[in-house]
C-alpha cells in the first residue's frame, strides 16, 4: 500500500510564518498543534517538536505536529495530540487511512521513534477501523469536550442554553459587573495564582502556571491569549482565560471567588467571550474538555449549548 500511497508528509522544512498560514486555513483546529504550542513546550520542558505538512499529490492539505524529548542521542517517545489537521474538514475513509499509516511507519518501534497517538477524530467505528487498518494498537479512551459553533445568531445562541443557566447569566447581567477585556493578559499572574490553589484544594489537573505563562509569551496573530476579568465595586471577582487560535477559540481557565459566585460572574464571562468571539470572527469554541474528576465544571460548560464530542481515543 505505501508504494502506491499519493499522500507525502514534508517535515521541519517551512517558516513559522509558513506553517501559520496554513494552519489558520484548517477547520477547527486544536490549540496543540499550534507553533504557539509547540514554542511553549520547548522552553518550559525541552521537547523537541517535529511539524509536518500532509500533502496529497504534492499538494498540502494538512498538518501535523508531533512532540518529544530527545533522549541519549536519539528522537525519543513521541507524542501526536489533537492531530492531524485538514485544510477539509476531513478527507475521505480510504484517503485519510493511507494518511494516517505514513504517521504509522514514520514511527515504528524500529526507528527508535515510538509514539502514542490521540487523533483529532471522533469515536466512532469507522474511525477505530481506519486506525487499526493503519496498524495502530488502541490504548485508551478519548478526551471528551463541547464544541460551540458561533456561526448561529446571538439569539439563537442564548435559546440554546440550558434555562438554569440562562436564569444565572440574567442574574449577573443584572449585577452591574464591570467586564475587563485584558487582551494583553497583564493580570494573568493574578490568574494563576487563584488558579494554581484552586487545583490544589479541588485535586484536579489543569494547564500549569508556567505553560500558561509559556504561551504568552509566544503568542502571535494566530495564536495566543485573551483574559476577561469580571469586576464587582473595583474587586477582582473572577476571570477567564481563552487561547485564540486560527478559526477557534479554547476555554483554557476559570476561576471565581465568593463575590463572583454570587453574582454568577463567571456566566457573564462565558457569554462576554461567546459575544466578542463570534464579532471577531471566530467560528468555534472549545469550551476546554469535560470529565468525571470535575462534574461541576461539565455541568457548567454544558449549560451553555453545543455539541458534546468524543474523539477515538490513544492508540500506539
Amino acid at each position: 500500500m505505501s508504494d502506491l500511497n499519493p499522500f507525502r508528509i514534508s517535515w521541519n522544512r517551512h517558516s513559522r510564518t509558513q506553517w501559520d498560514d496554513m494552519y489558520a486555513a484548517c477547520k477547527r483546529p486544536s490549540l496543540t498543534q499550534s507553533s504557539t504550542y509547540a514554542l511553549a513546550l520547548h522552553q518550559l520542558q525541552g521537547i523537541k517538536a517535529d511539524l509536518g505538512v500532509i500533502r496529497f499529490d504534492n499538494k498540502p492539505i494538512g498538518l501535523v505536529v508531533a512532540h518529544g524529548k530527545p533522549v541519549l542521542g536519539t528522537p525519543g517517545s513521541q507524542t501526536i495530540y489533537r492531530g492531524p489537521l485538514w485544510v477539509h474538514d476531513e478527507i475521505p475513509g480510504e484517503m485519510q487511512t493511507l494518511a494516517l499509516a505514513l504517521l504509522r511507519k514514520r514511527y515504528r518501534l524500529r526507528n527508535a521513534r515510538p509514539v502514542t497517538f490521540h487523533p483529532e477524530l471522533t469515536d466512532t467505528p469507522a474511525h477505530h477501523a481506519q486506525l487499526v487498518e493503519a496498524g495502530f494498537k488502541r490504548i485508551t479512551d478519548g478526551y471528551q469536550t463541547i464544541w460551540l459553533d458561533l456561526a448561529p445568531s446571538l439569539d439563537d445562541l442564548r435559546a440554546g442554553q440550558r434555562q438554569n443557566w440562562r436564569n444565572s447569566l440574567v442574574q449577573g447581567e443584572r449585577a452591574g459587573l464591570t467586564i475587563i477585556d485584558d487582551r494583553d493578559c497583564t493580570r494573568l499572574d493574578w490568574l494563576t495564582g487563584h488558579h494554581t490553589e484552586h487545583m490544589d484544594v479541588g485535586g484536579f489537573r489543569g494547564a500549569s502556571a508556567g505553560l500558561l505563562e509559556a504561551l504568552k509569551q509566544h503568542a502571535n496573530e494566530t495564536a495566543g491569549l485573551r483574559l476577561l476579568v469580571a469586576e464587582a465595586e473595583g474587586e477582582a471577582v473572577s476571570g477567564l482565560l481563552l487561547a485564540r487560535h486560527g478559526s477557534t477559540a479554547t476555554y483554557l481557565v476559570g476561576w471565581t471567588g465568593e463575590k463572583g459566585r454570587e453574582t454568577r460572574a463567571t456566566h457573564v464571562l462565558l457569554w462576554e467571550a461567546v459575544q466578542r468571539l463570534k464579532a471577531e470572527g471566530v467560528a468555534w469554541f472549545d469550551l476546554g474538555g469535560i470529565n468525571v474528576d470535575a462534574p461541576g465544571v461539565a455541568r457548567f460548560k454544558r449549560g451553555l449549548g453545543g455539541d458534546e464530542t468524543t474523539l477515538v481515543g490513544g492508540y500506539i
